[in-house]
């Protein structure tokens, strides 16, 4: 990985696949139909999110699509990867699940896949899921999910009152 304070070179923006890079930042339609795919993958986004944070995950896709431009012109995934966690704390602060963070990214894998050939799949699905992945470390977390219930039972005292002497 380069890195400038070490004297490296900055990554070769040509030594990927630039002109499917290319196609993926000329695709003007590919935020819209990465949402419309996204809530195909999970239906339940439309139930659990108003219309303005749907429209928010929209303007998000356009900073999406262009990090996933430069991880395939360049053919690292570390752009994708480091920009996911860095999307981490910005969803948290709206309260959306990591979950749905990784729904709303393989919604972008599919439209991406499907805006260009066959051929070409492979070169967007190898960093998409190295995104995924770092997304789903983050899914651990409190919040994301409803927990096991028999442990929190027993974390909380188990119902026990104030005078109860453990």
């Amino acid at each position: 990985m380069p890195h400038p304070a070490l004297g490296l070179p900055p990554s070769d923006h040509d030594a990927g696949h630039p002109a499917v890079a290319a196609r993926l930042r000329a695709a003007e339609r590919l935020p819209a139909l990465a949402l419309d795919a996204a809530l195909r993958v999970d239906p339940t986004l439309r139930e659990r999110y108003d219309d303005l944070m749907l429209r928010r995950f929209l303007r998000d896709y356009e900073r999406h699509v262009e990090q996933l431009a430069r991880a395939v012109a360049t053919g690292e995934a570390r752009y994708v990867v480091v920009y996911g966690e860095d999307l981490v704390p910005s969803y948290r602060r709206r309260k959306v699940r990591m979950n749905d963070v990784v729904s709303l990214v393989r919604g972008l894998e599919e439209a991406a896949v499907a805006t260009g050939p066959a051929s070409e799949a492979e070169v967007v699905r190898v960093p998409m899921a190295a995104w995924i992945a770092c997304l789903r470390r983050h899914r651990r977390l409190a919040g994301d999910h409803a927990g096991n219930r028999v442990v929190r039972f027993i974390w909380k005292g188990a119902g026990l009152g104030d005078d109860t002497v453990v």
